[in-house]
């Protein structure tokens, strides 16, 4: 591949992110911010676990991560944050949920833990992603999203089986 024609992926991939989305993900339909970041949840997951049967650990610890952090997001959403407002960063998200209740703070500091010390070290490859690190944060996700989904009057809106 040659840097030209990484220009012009990268041309093509802009243009295509600037026009009208058609042929939209199923299951992503919504013009609600909050039931975005539930369904984008529910999609992590579903591909986690598609994932985790392939045997694509680094990639199960990452989703699980971020579904976590998307059901978060719809809580928040839901409770009357801005868009803009969200927390910028990974453990902002932790905190603002003990905040506003979402989570208790012996949770959401555990959990900030968890993404700091394991999430990290397997992103960045310091710590190696396994079927039994990958099948546990998995479940933490899962057992996180059907907590909060379960506060949640929108709770028909979750996509998952």
């Amino acid at each position: 591949m040659s840097s030209n024609r990484m220009e012009t992926l990268i041309d093509e991939v802009q243009a295509a992110f600037d026009r009208q989305p058609i042929d939209i993900e199923d299951g992503l339909e919504t013009d609600e911010a909050d039931v975005l970041q539930l369904r984008k949840s529910c999609r992590l997951l579903a591909g986690a676990e598609t994932l985790l049967e392939q045997g694509f650990y680094t990639l199960v610890v990452e989703a699980s991560f971020v579904a976590i952090e998307r059901v978060i997001e719809f809580k928040l959403l839901e409770g009357g944050v801005n868009a803009r407002d969200l927390p910028g960063t990974h453990p902002g998200v932790y905190t603002e949920a003990a905040r506003r209740g979402i989570l208790s703070q012996h949770v959401a500091g555990n959990l900030q833990d968890l993404w700091r010390s394991h999430r990290a070290k397997t992103y960045y490859q310091d710590g190696l992603a396994t079927n039994e690190r990958a099948k546990k944060v998995f479940a933490l996700a899962s057992e996180t999203h059907d907590f909060v989904v379960n506060q949640s009057s929108k709770r028909h809106e979750c996509r998952c089986e």
